[in-house]
């Protein structure tokens, strides 16, 4: 697999401290590793249980102007575009991102320093595919005279018009590639209008934003402090658009071309492509095989409920199978001459999958995924020896330590036994 095929993840920790450039509270930002599919979450280790909101189309939210926003539950992340689009940028699919108040450092207005510090902790290649959002045909988004359109390419090219009548136009096209975005667009510093000041502050908004990390335009046009770039904002722009478009957790192998638009209609476009059915991946990967499974169970014969997973989606869903024959050594005594799978077995199966699956996306060395609850367990059929079991797990809600689950055992079509379940996970 080549390396620009290949998931990647930071090497190292990286410990970003500052102050949020919406809310104005002190922060510290730490970006941790994280395995193949996990994505980018954030975790708000300064809420109880420090719960997470994962970055997903699903999970954008309405909560400030002026910035990108995610909401899991109660829990809420804001002003997320910058390291969003330091992380894209740089080609980085999957971290833990843990922060101690409601939003981000905004450092110098733009995602330079989240650059620089990446690049010194380094990137370690991943054994998985990465993810595109790619399209065959042109798709577009318009609504008056802003429009988002995704070109078919072979690799991320964008296409920025910026206008606004105190200011000069600006165009920008740009392949985008961690080289290019690194020198040619993460310096780019947030701005706002001189005569903007007064009913963004009434928003109560840009607490943390000062001349040094803001430029602030005057009504002729010109900027507070030296322009970084000739065409600074246009390149800002193209910062901000990349960062939202990481909210599909991939980027698009296209040609993107913007005018006129910003946050929220950004995130309309990702929502539209999900309608369109562009970010509708396979969870199909290849099957994990018994062997793998078990090096992330601590269960070994007799007690071995999952014979392979043949699909996942992280921290939302598996799919396993369990043979079932007549050589198990639970027939030897439950109802040997007329074997019958224990119902509770096959709840187990279940457990089982899902602790596979906590497990490998939120687990520490040394858990152990245990069961905190079973509830609404319903036993259809019989299960026989030479049965099949589909085992079907959905996660309802994960928190820090904790999984609820929605499990199916399936025979065929036929459905034999569902269950809802609570997993905990804990040190040995």
């Amino acid at each position: 697999m080549a390396k620009s095929d290949s998931q990647q993840t930071i090497q190292n920790e990286i410990k970003i401290t500052g102050k949020g450039l919406m809310l104005g509270e002190a922060v510290t930002l730490t970006l941790k590793p994280a395995p193949a599919d996990f994505g980018i979450v954030f975790r708000r280790v300064d809420m109880e249980d420090a719960p997470e909101v994962k970055v997903c189309p699903e999970n954008w939210a309405d909560i400030l102007p002026r910035c990108t926003s995610l909401r899991s539950g109660d829990t809420t992340v804001s002003s997320v575009e910058h390291i969003l689009s330091a992380l894209g940028g740089l080609g980085v699919d999957n971290v833990v991102v843990e922060l101690d108040a409601p939003e981000p450092p905004g450092l110098d207005g733009g995602a330079g320093p989240y650059v620089e510090s990446i690049q010194a902790a380094g990137l370690v290649p991943q054994d998985a595919q990465r993810n595109f959002i790619e399209v065959t045909e042109p798709f577009a988004l318009s609504s008056e005279d802003r429009q988002l359109v995704l070109l078919p390419a072979d690799a991320l090219e964008v296409t920025f018009v910026y206008a606004h009548p105190q200011a000069t136009p600006q165009v920008l096209t740009l392949k985008i590639t961690p080289e290019s975005y690194a020198n040619d667009i993460a310096p780019a510093r947030s701005f706002c209008f001189e005569d903007e000041i007064e009913a963004l502050q009434a928003l109560g908004i840009g607490k943390g934003a000062s001349y040094d990390n803001v430029l602030v335009i005057n009504a002729v046009g010109e900027p507070s402090t030296p322009l970084r770039f000739e065409d600074e904002f246009v390149r800002h722009k193209i910062l901000d658009l990349i960062g939202d478009l990481y909210l599909a957790g991939c980027l698009p192998k296209a040609h993107v071309v913007a005018m006129r638009t910003g946050h929220a209609f950004h995130a309309e476009f990702v929502q539209a492509l999900v309608e369109a059915g562009h970010l509708q991946q396979s969870a199909v990967q290849e099957p994990i095989e018994v062997m793998d499974i078990y090096e992330v169970l601590p269960h070994r014969h007799p007690m071995c409920m999952v014979d392979r997973v043949i699909e996942y989606e992280s921290k939302k869903r598996a799919v396993g199978i369990k043979n079932v024959t007549y050589n198990e050594p639970i027939f030897e005594g439950h109802f040997p001459t007329q074997p019958v799978m224990p119902g509770v077995l096959q709840i187990e199966a279940l457990a089982q999958l899902a602790a596979w699956l906590v497990l490998r996306d939120i687990g520490k060395e040394g858990e152990l995924g245990y069961f905190r609850s079973i509830n609404k367990a319903t036993f259809r059929r019989a299960v026989i020896p030479g049965d099949q079991l589909r085992l079907e797990i959905e996660v309802a809600q994960l928190r820090s330590r904790l999984a609820r689950i929605e499990g199916r055992v399936y025979v065929g079509d036929a459905l034999a036994t569902e269950a809802e379940l609570s997993i905990v996970l804990a040190s040995v």
